[in-house]
């Protein structure tokens, strides 16, 4: 549905990922340099060891069951990944979750509309897909409709897919007139990203899920919903969310198991106790359960769950990332032309320069960049904001 709905699929070369191949690479988590590391299988767990030349060595637990590990490894010529540009459209926040990457600042101001046409037209390849509008919260633009118009103007003229989708909290959908204007104003697809009631309360809960249903009745497709765990024990009350949405959203995302929404009784919750906990509660309701091939990686597993399709997933942190694991969709590159190489990285990155104000001095590995061959990136010093304004380059791009 979602592949008919929005052009976003796209094939692309994949590295093997098989166990014989334990050599990757990694972040030293306290200079967030990208250092040498393999994959190591001891008597306890599949192991990253990583090799800073600054802060040494270290050695992490990625995965205690190996089994669950090697199946999740794959290796094969070809894999399809959700293609589309990712542009920040505001700091601002209507919410303060304690797990996002992203702290708000309500005080900014928003980059003007045309500097975002002009990284539309000028940072992203033709074919990039889809316009994915992110955020802190992209609907506390007061101009948001306004925008996306504009957006739509520019992809008709560059013959480019006239797709215009919302990475939000949901928060403001729960207003039906205002969904009904960014509609019309061209929205195509909405992300939205819950969490379980216990981290904002009911009241903004109920209104999350309200905005699901005025989305779906003024005709936007809700691509995904995801929940964030605060605790492993809400597990079940989120599964049975799901099955009282229905086919509302084309898939459902639970992600716990990391520094970002990890459970507070757990030091690490590993994906295959995550994966567990669920089977056993739909193994104890009589709920259906098939094993989705797509998309394994270490750090999702793809379910049916009575006919509704699943995700779940594990975060990667600082500590763990195995940039060969994410050579994969959903975790690709969402902005070329850039120096990241994932979605996941680069939170990691905001997440070292925005909230623990660190300045980072390092050059990507060009294999695991989107299109190595088009892009020759020397950083000589670099913030989060050079990123996204490549009229004031902080970075040295030749």
């Amino acid at each position: 549905m979602f592949i008919q709905t929005v052009s976003l699929i796209r094939q692309f070369p994949f590295i093997s990922n098989n166990m014989q191949d334990t050599k990757t690479t990694s972040l030293c988590h306290i200079c967030y340099r990208h250092c040498e590391a393999e994959r190591i299988t001891k008597s306890d767990g599949v192991h990253l060891i990583k090799h800073c030349p600054e802060h040494g060595s270290s050695d992490y637990l990625v995965e205690p069951d190996i089994n669950f590990y090697n199946n999740l490894v794959y290796d094969k010529a070809g894999y399809s990944i959700p293609q589309g540009i990712m542009i920040e459209v505001t700091d601002k926040c209507n919410l303060n979750c304690p797990h996002c990457y992203h702290k708000p600042d309500n005080k900014t101001v928003d980059k003007p509309i045309e500097q975002i046409l002009w990284q539309i037209e000028n940072r992203f390849n033709a074919d990039a897909g889809a316009v994915i509008l992110a955020g802190a919260e992209p609907t506390v633009r007061k101009d948001l409709p306004e925008l996306i118009k504009q957006i739509k103007q520019l992809l008709k003229k560059l013959g480019r897919p006239e797709d215009v989708c919302i990475l939000t909290n949901g928060v403001k959908l729960s207003d039906r007139k205002w969904v009904k204007e960014i509609a019309e104003a061209g929205t195509n697809m909405v992300m939205i990203g819950m969490n379980h009631h216990s981290y904002q309360g009911m009241k903004v809960h109920e209104k999350q899920l309200k905005g699901i249903d005025n989305c779906i009745a003024e005709g936007i497709f809700v691509y995904y919903v995801g929940y964030t765990l605060e605790h492993v024990d809400h597990m079940e009350e989120v599964l049975e969310e799901i099955q009282a949405l229905g086919n509302r959203a084309w898939q459902y995302r639970i992600r716990a198991g990391s520094d970002i929404g990890r459970a507070p009784d757990e030091p690490q919750f590993f994906l295959s106790r995550h994966v567990a906990k669920i089977k056993e509660i739909c193994d104890r309701k009589g709920w259906t359960w098939e094993k989705k091939p797509a998309d394994d990686n270490l750090y999702h597993y793809m379910v049916n769950i009575n006919g509704i399709t699943h995700r779940i997933i594990q975060w990667s942190d600082p500590k763990t990332i195995d940039l060969e694991q994410l050579q994969c969709g959903p975790w690709c590159d969402f902005v070329p032309g850039k120096p990241v190489t994932n979605f996941l990285h680069q939170i990691m990155l905001r997440d070292a320069v925005v909230n623990e104000g660190k300045v980072l001095h390092d050059t990507v590995p060009p294999k695991y960049l989107f299109q190595p061959e088009n892009i020759d990136y020397e950083i000589t010093e670099w913030t989060w904001k050079s990123w996204d304004d490549s009229k004031k380059k902080q970075s040295t791009i030749v």
